[in-house]
C-alpha cells in the first residue's frame, strides 16, 4: 500500500521545494492523482512504495505535482535564509539593497520586472491612489518596494508559512510598512472578503491558480473588496521562446464583463496589466 505521505515526501525532495507546507503539496498530489486514473490505480495496486517507484506512472506522478507547484508557487533559491537575514540586518544601506536585487533576481518574475519596477508602480499608484495594497501570491514581490514613489502598507500573502515569516523578518528589518499572512488561494479564498485595503495585486497568479482549479478566478474575484484589482499575465511562456497571444486571455476578460468591471491595460516587456475597477 502506498500512502500519499510518502509520495508528498518524495515530491519534496527537490531543493527548491522543501520550504512548501506538507498540506499544501498533499493537496496537489491528490488532485493529479484525481483526473489520473492510470496512475491512481497503478499506485493503488502496488504492494508498497518501492514497487510503485518502479513504474513509469510514478515518474509521471512527481513530474505532474512539480509543474503545478513550480506553477503556482514559483522557486526561490538563494541559499540559507538565516544568512540572508544576518546579512540584512548588520549591512549598510547600499549592501541592503544589493541583497533585496540578488532575492528578486532568484524568481523569474520579479527578476524580469526589475527594469520596469518603476514604472509598474507609479503607472498603477497613480490611477489607484493607494494606502494599502494587498498583494496576493506575492513570491518575493514586496522586497521591490523601494520603487514605489508613494509608500503604502503593504499585506502580503502567500501559501509557504516558511517565506511568510522569512518576508516579515526582512519587512522588519527594512522598516517596510505591513504584514505578512499565510493564505491558500485555492482553499481559503472566502478569508479575501475581511482583508482592507485600495488595491489587490494579483500578479501573474491566476493561469496557474486556474490551472490547478478550474474557475477559482470566479470566487476569488467574488471575496476581493478593494476598490482597485490589478492582475498581470505573461505574454512570453515560461523559456521565453513562444509569445502568447492576448487572445489567449479572452477567458479572463469574459469574467471582468460578466461581472460587470471596467480596466484598462498597460504591458512592460513579458508582462500584460490589467488595471481593474472593482464594482
Amino acid at each position: 500500500m502506498v500512502s500519499v505521505e510518502e509520495i508528498v515526501k518524495a515530491v519534496k525532495s527537490r531543493k527548491e521545494l522543501q520550504t512548501l507546507d506538507d498540506q499544501f503539496v498533499k493537496d496537489r498530489v491528490k488532485r493529479v492523482l484525481a483526473a489520473n486514473g492510470v496512475i491512481r490505480k497503478k499506485m493503488d495496486d502496488a504492494s508498497s512504495f518501492a514497487q510503485f517507484c518502479r513504474s513509469k506512472e510514478y515518474e509521471e506522478l512527481l513530474k505532474r505535482v512539480r509543474k503545478e507547484l513550480r506553477a503556482v508557487y514559483g522557486v526561490f533559491q538563494i541559499g540559507s535564509r538565516k544568512k540572508i537575514i544576518d546579512k540584512l540586518r548588520n549591512s549598510s544601506l547600499d549592501e541592503k539593497e544589493e541583497t533585496i536585487v540578488e532575492i528578486l533576481k532568484s524568481h523569474q518574475s520579479t527578476s524580469e520586472r526589475l527594469p520596469y519596477y518603476k514604472n509598474i508602480y507609479s503607472t498603477i499608484c497613480e490611477k489607484t491612489q493607494p494606502k494599502t495594497i494587498i498583494d496576493l501570491g506575492c513570491g518575493m514581490n514586496p522586497l521591490a518596494y523601494h520603487h514605489f514613489a508613494q509608500h503604502p502598507t503593504i499585506i502580503a500573502s502567500d501559501i509557504s508559512q516558511e517565506d511568510m515569516d522569512f518576508l516579515q523578518e526582512c519587512f522588519d528589518i527594512l522598516k517596510i510598512p505591513g504584514k505578512t499572512i499565510r493564505l491558500d488561494l485555492i482553499t481559503e479564498y472566502e478569508k479575501l472578503a475581511k482583508l482592507k485595503g485600495d488595491a489587490t495585486l494579483l500578479l501573474k497568479l491566476l493561469d496557474s491558480l486556474e490551472e490547478a482549479k478550474r474557475h477559482i478566478s470566479y470566487k476569488i474575484f467574488d471575496n476581493i473588496k478593494t476598490p482597485w484589482i490589478i492582475a498581470s499575465f505573461p505574454t512570453k511562456s515560461l523559456g521565453g521562446k513562444k509569445t502568447i497571444a492576448r487572445a489567449g486571455r479572452a477567458w479572463f476578460e469574459r469574467l471582468l464583463k460578466r461581472k460587470e468591471m471596467t480596466w484598462e491595460t498597460f504591458s512592460v516587456e513579458n508582462e500584460l496589466f490589467y488595471i481593474i475597477k472593482n464594482r
